[in-house]
């Protein structure tokens, strides 16, 4: 999803491993130009690719040219949670071994910039050999799975390749149109043109919202899953295509299982460890006994307790923690250019309206309790999964602090009005 989790993240790689175009070794570059010249050939000329060259090698041998999978295991980072995904392209006769991922400006180094949508992220060509030293690094297994490609397929896939890597890191951060599972299948699919793809049957993932599906991804990583529902917008939950669900590794890695181009699976094997899972590093998600919903059921505990022991102070934190989410959401949709933030259904509870007119607070607490019991039954009642679970529990919370406020107001008044109609009764009676 985002970072080395889907939009790739320039935080994992030192500098040197960054090579823009005009730093290409020689031998990548003539690889290029015979690529180019081939295309050129078979275009305009019809020749035979083995035609348009004199050295002796077979163009169109089906191991001139290898393409693979490599899908790296999910890392503990907010951006690497969903795992990474990207194409490995070898040509033993030249020498040549990269891999082309997409990657991002640092997403941690960057946080600000980050929200505001203005990160900036491209195609990269990074030796193996660096890949997986980086990966090794951070911890994470890197698994590869043969492509099935026709020869010619590979060639021009490489060439289309090399020319995204040649623009450099270019393109706004997207991670919901550039994410790294959509990012590789829309390249395998250029390449694969004018080839048919035969779409498989993956019923129990297009019957899901991409939502859903990212949601089960990252479930390991409690606390990245809750910041990840924080801002994330209600483009996730739209009805898109069946092949526009395939976001997350994983899911393209089965996809591509099942998928056939001239009757035979794009992918057709077990695939080959080149770094053991969970080498190193600790990649089980594992956040203790303080996850987002213990939490959540924490606060919900204080808010009840208030009801019978009232502690000032809290209803004050409670108001700082909502002005503040409120703050962040209003941001994200109306302001941010980050994707997908257009709506968030989060900013119904937690908004800056109760800060503005927290005076009054009385008159309208317990109508916004009602709103907030409406919000949370058309999250659960809804048949797709629309916020972390966290939200429902938290928001609850808000529903026994509002409801409190907003009945003890009520309670009061309405004694006092029995006191005074008793009052007037004893002055009635008096009088006569």
């Amino acid at each position: 999803m985002f970072g080395r989790g889907g939009g790739g993240n320039n935080r994992l790689f030192p500098p040197s491993a960054r090579r823009a175009w005009w730093e290409v070794d020689l031998t990548r570059f003539f690889t290029i130009l015979l690529v180019v010249a081939l295309s050129a050939f078979r275009a305009f000329g019809g020749i035979a690719p083995n035609d348009a060259f004199n050295d002796g090698i077979d163009r169109t041998d089906p191991n001139f040219v290898t393409a693979s999978l490599l899908v790296m295991s999910p890392g503990d980072e907010l951006y690497s949670c969903a795992g990474h995904s990207c194409i490995r392209l070898e040509c033993p006769k030249f020498n040549l071994d990269y891999c082309f991922t997409y990657e991002s400006e640092s997403v941690k180094e960057r946080v600000l910039t980050f929200f505001i949508g203005k990160l900036k992220m491209g195609m990269f060509a990074l030796p193996v050999a660096e890949y997986l030293k980086t990966a090794k690094e951070e911890g994470r297994g890197v698994m590869q799975y043969r492509l099935n490609l026709p020869p010619d397929v590979k060639q021009r896939l490489w060439k289309i390749l090399d020319e995204r890597a040649a623009q450099g890191a270019n393109l706004p951060y997207d991670y919901v149109k550039r994410g790294c599972g959509r990012s590789v299948r829309v390249v395998l699919q250029e390449a694969l043109h004018p080839l048919q793809v035969e779409m498989p049957s993956m019923p129990d993932m297009y019957s899901k919202t991409r939502r859903e599906l990212w949601d089960a991804a990252v479930s390991p990583h409690p606390w990245n899953r809750f910041f990840l529902h924080s801002f994330c917008g209600t483009e996730h939950d739209w009805n898109v295509s069946d092949i526009e669900k395939v976001v997350v590794p994983n899911d393209l890695l089965q996809f591509l299982k099942l998928a056939k181009v001239n009757g035979k699976p794009i992918i057709d094997s077990d695939g080959v460890e080149l770094l053991p899972l969970n080498q190193g590093g600790a990649r089980s998600g594992a956040t203790g006994i303080f996850t987002p919903f213990v939490v959540s059921c924490v606060i919900v505990a204080l808010a009840a307790t208030n009801w019978f022991v009232k502690v000032k102070w809290l209803d004050w934190l409670f108001l700082a923690f909502q002005s503040l989410a409120g703050a962040f959401f209003t941001y994200l949709v109306a302001f941010s250019n980050l994707p997908a933030t257009d709506w968030n259904w989060l900013i119904v509870p937690f908004n800056l309206m109760p800060l503005v007119f927290w005076k009054w607070r009385k008159k309208w607490a317990l109508w916004f309790a009602g709103v907030l019991v409406l919000w949370e039954v058309g999250m659960i009642a809804y048949p797709h999964r629309l916020t972390d679970p966290a939200y429902l529990v938290l928001v609850g919370a808000y529903v026994l602090m509002y409801a409190r406020i907003g009945w003890k107001w009520n309670c009061a008044a309405m004694k006092s009005r029995t006191t005074e109609l008793e009052t007037v009764g004893r002055s009635l009676r008096v009088r006569r």
